[in-house]
């Protein structure tokens, strides 16, 4: 929690104080990561969701717990994914749409990166419809 809390803080700081990005992080959780590599997760799923949001801006990360699980989700309001491309979306070199309808940059390495990370840190990594616009990625991991 607090790892998580100081890391947004310091990196969206802005964005935070402009309320574009909210925050509900359950005090006190703990977990075993990898300080240098874990950041890397977050803030590619929150520019991702700067990235992906035209207009306003309103993007929640949580954290909290259910049962045996810590559960982190970055929600957007943004353009959302495609059903066809939500299998796809973590593959290397992958971008939903096509070069027309693309208006942001990027080389379709991010969402594969950051499933790669999850998966060193033993989690799962899902995105699901945020309704009624935009995503919801969340990352589950075991309890320590």
């Amino acid at each position: 929690s607090e790892f998580i809390t100081e890391l947004l803080s310091r990196y969206y700081k802005n964005e935070l104080g402009r309320e574009e990005l909210k925050l509900k992080i359950t005090p006190g959780i703990y977990g075993d990561i990898d300080t240098s590599s874990f950041p890397s997760i977050l803030t590619n799923l929150v520019d991702n969701a700067f990235k992906y949001s035209p207009g306003a801006k309103d993007i929640l990360v949580e954290l909290k717990t259910e049962k045996d699980l810590v559960i982190l989700s970055v929600q957007d309001k943004g353009c959302g994914i495609p059903p066809a491309d939500k299998q796809k979306i973590f593959t290397r070199f992958f971008r939903a749409g096509n070069e027309e309808t693309r208006s942001s940059k990027g080389t379709g390495l991010g969402l594969y990166i950051v499933n790669y990370l999850v998966q060193n840190h033993r989690g799962k990594i899902r995105v699901y419809d945020n309704s009624p616009q935009g995503s919801i990625f969340e990352i589950q991991f075991y309890a320590t």
